[in-house]
């Protein structure tokens, strides 16, 4: 399974020869979605929940303006248009270049250089409201903040991002690839085959699966019948942290490389009326040949809210609970919980496209970790929920605004975290580690830290179809260890022309 994701993209293209559909995929960022938040949640209730959409919820290449057929075919191609498309009454099909080529600098406690050289392409195939195809390819190097590179080295690969080569130089080279096949039997049968993320939830977090870890193989069956909506999707996922042992009984074990997980999650979504809807959660890991302590499968139930009281306001909210045994709050006992509360708006003030978005996040110590790490809450690596892990509280605010073509992405973020005082250590956040070695069990135990986190960034948008701009950013990160006094920060400066429709978090 180690070159999964080509396999994948060679039968996308391949059975993309036997028919394709006006039902589209559209690449997930939170970003972009909220750029079409009065589609999203119009007046009356849908299902929202999982993430990316297949079908006709909403397309985030929005439409900046009218298109100009008496332009020339340059100007169309750079302004309007993706450099192919075909738009038939029963099929649609485009191709596009994606670069992202930026160059920065980090100032701080760290001084160095920044940069990106990526080039990439991306393709959509669809007909007749019945299949869709979505591929894309980016071949990237990039030198990194500080932060990240800690980050990377502590995972064993770059965050949600994949593996790179030369991970201890800070030097990095890597390909992210992601393809989606969907197939339309009816409302109530769809099934799509991915290399890609997912993302449960209305908000910028999510606490029961987000899109923070890199691709991961999956099938999905989903579907709605009245006021229901059920997705059932079955995973494979890598595990660095356990590679595969050679076995005299095991025909595959000359292979070796990464161990390999599996992963089964449920989610089943009801209108409960006219402005709430109601989803329940359930996930299932396991691992190959799993010969490890405390069962051989890791399972976890979730809740999902999202309420509607009035026009462009949405509320929503989250609870996961990985062992119903230890369900509950406070920090007396093992309570192993996790939840997010938030609201969003969009047009706020009768300003159109001012949208905000506000959110609290938490996750109790040893909340997604198991005595067996080999079936904890992660995939290649990385927490399958919220990026920090668990032993967290987090608060933070989201704003956007678009007029004509320029937009701007503010973002400020509070997190209160613990961390391990030594490697021998387990106070909750480490979702690998397996013996608990503290008697208390409330948030932020440990070696506390403080994280501030802004960032801002202007954007000219060039062309809405592939979100082809100019782009100048600004982070500020500052992050203090209350215990040891350890203090770190960060001041980016970035400007580039970039592309795509990917989401990386950095707020760690």
């Amino acid at each position: 399974m180690k070159y999964i994701h080509v396999r994948l993209l060679i039968l996308a293209l391949l059975f993309a020869k036997a028919g394709i559909s006006q039902i589209h995929y559209q690449p997930y960022s939170y970003e972009q979605y909220q750029r079409n938040m009065g589609q999203l949640y119009a007046d009356s209730l849908t299902h929202t929940a999982v993430k990316p959409f297949v079908g006709t919820n909403i397309d985030p290449r929005h439409t900046i303006t009218q298109r100009d057929t008496t332009r020339s075919w340059g100007h169309r191609k750079l302004f309007q248009e993706h450099l192919i498309e075909v738009a038939k009454d029963d099929h649609t099909f485009y191709l596009d270049f994606m670069p992202d080529f930026i160059v920065g600098a980090e100032r701080g406690t760290n001084s160095k250089t920044l940069w990106t050289n990526t080039r990439g392409a991306q393709a959509g195939l669809s007909v007749n409201n019945k299949f869709s195809l979505f591929v894309s390819f980016y071949e990237n190097q990039a030198r990194y903040a500080s932060f990240i590179d800690s980050t990377a080295l502590g995972i064993g690969n770059l965050p949600g991002q994949g593996f790179s080569k030369n991970l201890n130089t800070g030097k990095y080279d890597w390909m992210n690839a992601t393809a989606n096949i969907s197939y339309h039997f009816a409302d109530a049968l769809q099934v799509s085959v991915a290399y890609d993320k997912l993302h449960i939830g209305e908000g910028y977090r999510s606490t029961l699966i987000s899109d923070n870890p890199y691709n991961f193989s999956h099938a999905r069956l989903s579907g709605k019948v009245g006021r229901w909506q059920y997705h059932s999707i079955w995973a494979y996922m890598n595990d660095l942290r356990n590679p595969r042992i050679a076995d005299a009984q095991d025909p595959f074990s000359d292979r070796l490389g990464n161990g390999v997980k599996y992963g089964a999650f449920q989610y089943v979504d009801y209108l409960a009326g006219e402005k709430v809807s109601l989803g329940l959660f359930h996930s299932l890991i396991w691992a190959q040949n799993n010969q490890g302590t405390g069962g051989k499968a890791n399972g976890g139930l979730g809740l999902n809210v999202k309420y509607q009281p009035w026009k462009k306001y949405i509320f929503y909210g989250q609870l996961y609970a990985d062992d119903i045994s230890k369900f509950g709050f406070g920090s007396s006992d093992n309570h192993r919980t996790a939840f997010q509360l938030g609201g969003k708006t969009y047009d706020l003030f009768d300003v159109e496209n001012l949208n905000v978005t506000v959110e609290y996040n938490q996750a109790a110590p040893y909340t997604y970790q198991h005595p067996n790490n080999r079936i904890n809450y992660t995939s290649n690596g990385e927490a399958l929920a919220h990026p920090r892990g668990a032993n967290f509280r987090e608060a933070l605010g989201i704003a956007t605004y678009r007029w004509n073509r320029w937009e701007v992405y503010g973002q400020a973020m509070y997190a209160r975290y613990g961390l391990d005082p030594t490697d021998s250590d387990n106070v909750g956040v480490d979702l690998f580690k397996e013996d608990v070695t503290e008697d208390g069990f409330h948030i932020g135990q440990g070696n506390l830290n403080n994280l501030f986190y802004h960032e801002l960034r202007f954007s000219y948008v060039m062309n809405p179809k592939y979100n082809l701009r100019w782009e100048l950013g600004l982070i500020d990160r500052r992050n203090k260890n209350t215990v040891t006094g350890d203090y770190q920060h960060a001041m980016i400066f970035t400007f580039g022309l970039r592309s795509s429709f990917r989401t990386f978090q950095r707020e760690y």
